[in-house]
């Protein structure tokens, strides 16, 4: 039976990537990757050449057949995204679905990911949380989602693309009030890896003139 690992890679810094990921790769037929680019950096790193292909956001719903062919006539393929763990906000829901009912085979293959470390650095309770994900682009609809999460009172993870860190900070503060608890993790794993834990307001003043950097945020409920 053919099987299809989804895997998790680094956040940043490689020596994340464990043995496991390298020998699937190495033993797998194929890897699917969210582009080659970042596929290509991966498989430097492991010193390994293997055939990609891409599924991405562009990759067409009547693309997947062939995708879903390849793999059938496959013993093992991996899917890794371009950062993290795979699906999580990444496209490929379609084909996990797809090899579900094709009778293949699909595992994982554990990796780091930007939401459980920085709930490893979170010192209010995260024992229940929500996560948002990333919000909507415009500020109204950003600012309408957030207004639905503060009646969650829970804490809320926010992931959001790095280019929107200002933004987001400041419909935060908008929205949960100046005073609110917050943690916000920057970069994580790598070597600028930057943590600030205060209230909202401050976390937006310290960091309004950040243009791009990787994110992850935290609302507590109080």
């Amino acid at each position: 039976m053919s099987i299809l690992y989804v895997a998790g890679i680094d956040i940043g810094n490689r020596l994340d990537n464990t043995f496991r990921l390298k020998e699937e790769i190495i033993k797998s037929d194929f890897i699917l990757v969210e582009s080659f680019k970042e596929g290509s950096k991966l498989l430097k790193y492991f010193e390994v050449k293997k055939e990609m292909f891409e599924l991405n956001e562009h990759t067409k719903e009547n693309e997947l057949p062939e995708i879903i062919k390849k793999i059938k006539d496959a013993n093992s393929v991996v899917l890794v995204s371009d950062c993290g763990t795979a699906l999580l906000e990444d496209p490929g829901r379609a084909l996990i679905e797809s090899c579900y009912s094709s009778k293949i085979k699909v595992k994982t293959i554990p990796g780091a990911s930007s939401i459980t470390s920085a709930i490893m650095l979170t010192p209010f309770s995260m024992r229940e949380f929500y996560y948002a994900g990333l919000l909507p682009r415009s500020s109204k609809e950003r600012e309408d989602k957030l207004f639905k999460l503060k009646k969650f009172n829970i804490p809320i993870i926010i992931l959001d693309t790095p280019y929107r860190l200002t933004n987001v900070l400041q419909a935060a503060v908008k929205i949960f009030g100046k005073d609110r608890n917050a943690i916000l993790a920057l970069d994580i794993s790598t070597d600028d890896e930057e943590t600030c834990v205060e209230v909202l307001s401050n976390i937006e003043k310290n960091y309004r003139d950040v243009k791009k950097r990787e994110f992850v945020l935290i609302i507590d409920s109080r």
